[in-house]
């Protein structure tokens, strides 16, 4: 059974691989995403297969990189070194971005693989490429990330991460509300109790940031 699920997920993969190389996406089986490198850094689509006894679980998640971004942002996270040069700005599930929580695709045989490539397929056509070319844009990303700093954003996962990079994003986009911002993700990083280690990392990269000039 284990070889049977094995091979579907092959299956899976090798059915997204041809649809995503026409876009340019490139897979890359050790991180189970196809990624495609843009001029600011890259999308990637990534794929989490759960095998269980008699079938396999799959989610998916799309996201965006902004290389200057992150080039700041990894001063001040505790991110491990060999990730840091792989982690997301954003990253969401398709499920999110459809308005319909916990979707996963299951898959027993054939047939499902061809049903859960059909979805994840038409999903990207009708909505996720579209998604990441919004994303890519700095002020997209700026709303995507600081449009509502007061509640949990739905395009990330690490609520603490979004504090650190959500400012870093406004000053980057020239937000008007930047120092409105500095304080609204200081009290998200203290509801969260986050470490007094994160507070003080978080208001040394916004002494960073003060002085960082764009010209």
């Amino acid at each position: 059974m284990f070889m049977q699920l094995k091979n579907l997920e092959i299956a899976l993969y090798q059915q997204l691989q041809e649809h995503f190389s026409l876009h340019s996406f490139k897979l890359l089986p050790e991180y189970k995403q196809f990624r495609k490198d843009t001029d600011i850094g890259f999308q990637n689509i990534i794929i989490s297969v759960t095998k269980y006894d008699k079938e396999i679980i799959v989610e998916v998640n799309i996201g965006v990189r902004v290389n200057l971004v992150e080039d700041f942002a990894q001063q001040f996270l505790d991110v491990p070194i060999e990730y840091r040069q792989h982690a997301n700005t954003i990253i969401t599930s398709i499920g999110k971005l459809s308005n319909t929580k916990y979707l996963r695709y299951k898959i027993e045989n054939e047939e499902d693989v061809n049903t859960c490539y059909e979805a994840i397929r038409d999903f990207m056509q009708e909505q996720g490429f579209a998604f990441l070319d919004y994303a890519c844009r700095l002020a997209n990303l700026d709303v995507l990330l600081n449009e509502k700093p007061h509640k949990a954003s739905t395009h990330v996962y690490n609520q603490t991460h979004r504090c650190f990079k959500g400012i870093i994003v406004a000053k980057l986009n020239n937000n008007p509300l930047f120092f409105e911002l500095i304080d609204k993700h200081q009290q998200a990083l203290e509801k969260l109790k986050v470490s007094e280690v994160e507070i003080e990392k978080y208001m040394k990269l916004v002494n960073f940031l003060l002085y960082l000039s764009l010209n």
